[in-house]
Order: structure tokens, then C-alpha cells, then sequence
């Protein structure tokens, strides 16, 4: 039997630059990948494609809002730090209690891409910003869960650095 299930994001904030963002509909976390090579030998029944788990590939990030307040300086070109906190709700299957905790993403990125979004009556008018992600960093309940540092050159999972193995072989 499963001890937690997560249920769902009940409210959540974005603050661009220390700004409060009001009115962001939802934002869309960056797909963590890493890159592979493709590993084929004569007597293997398939290829594998075999992850390098000192890299990652690069990332982006997305904001979708309603243009409202303080939404025009999510398009301002340059280098960003996002911080997307949100309050999840928690069940505990084997206690059948319900509990809230916090989840947040401090995002360093640059603006790239402002998706205008369709004008129609009666509906507001959204637009979608684009970020290439330099760091991300995740953190439940006050433990940072992930790092992945582009300019750091840093990759951390529940503590465990992934990038530090490989160097301590070249010392």
C-alpha cells in the first residue's frame, strides 16, 4: 500500500526578481534529460542508449499569465530569478489524513521567446514567456530535493552530487 499520494497544487505565487507576479494561470517546469549515447555491440538483441548522469541537456521554463500585474516585466530581456512557490496538498494513505506542504522552484534563466496568445471577446487576454534555464533548483518541506547548476557545473539529486564522482577519478 502506497504511504503518501499527492493529491494536488492548491495555490501557487511567482516572484520575478523579488516582484510578486499576479495573475500567472499556471507554469511549466523544465523536462530534466540527460544525454545519451547509443550503445550497439554485435550480440545484443537491441541498442541502448546509455545516459550520462554528469550532464544534463538544456532546459527551458514557461510562464503562462494573463497579463497582470507586474506580468509586463516577466518579457524584459536579460537574465531572471524566478522563484515558483506552491502549497501541495498531501494524503497519507495508511493514516487517512490530509496535511499541506511546501514545494518550491528558484529558477536562474534568461528570456527568450514571448508567445502573444490569442485576443478573444470575453476572455482575458494570456501570453506565455520562454526561459533557457542557467540553474534550477527544487525544495520540499525546506529540503532542496535537486540542483542542477549549468555554470556551477553542479548536478545534485537528494543531496547526492552526480557531478563530483567523475572529477574525484581525474584527481
Amino acid at each position: 500500500m502506497p504511504q503518501k499520494v499527492y493529491c494536488n497544487i492548491e495555490k501557487h505565487r511567482i516572484l520575478d526578481n523579488k516582484r510578486e507576479i499576479e495573475d500567472v494561470t499556471k507554469f511549466g517546469l523544465p523536462t530534466i534529460q540527460h544525454p545519451t549515447t547509443t550503445v550497439k555491440s554485435a550480440g545484443m538483441a537491441m541498442d541502448v542508449d546509455m545516459p550520462d548522469v554528469t550532464h544534463l541537456n538544456a532546459m527551458d521554463f514557461t510562464i503562462y499569465h494573463n497579463n497582470g500585474v507586474n506580468c509586463q516585466y516577466l518579457a524584459e530581456p536579460g537574465k531572471h530569478f524566478i522563484e515558483a512557490r506552491t502549497a501541495r496538498q498531501r494524503y497519507d494513505v495508511p493514516k487517512g489524513e490530509i496535511a499541506h506542504e511546501s514545494v518550491k522552484f528558484r529558477i536562474t534563466c534568461v528570456h527568450v521567446e514571448t508567445q502573444k496568445g490569442d485576443v478573444e471577446t470575453g476572455n482575458p487576454y494570456g501570453s506565455t514567456e520562454k526561459y533557457s534555464v542557467l540553474r534550477y533548483e527544487e525544495e520540499v518541506n525546506g529540503k532542496v530535493t535537486i540542483i542542477a547548476d549549468a555554470m556551477a557545473g553542479l548536478i545534485k539529486f537528494n543531496g547526492k552530487d552526480c557531478t563530483s564522482t567523475v572529477d574525484n577519478l581525474l584527481k
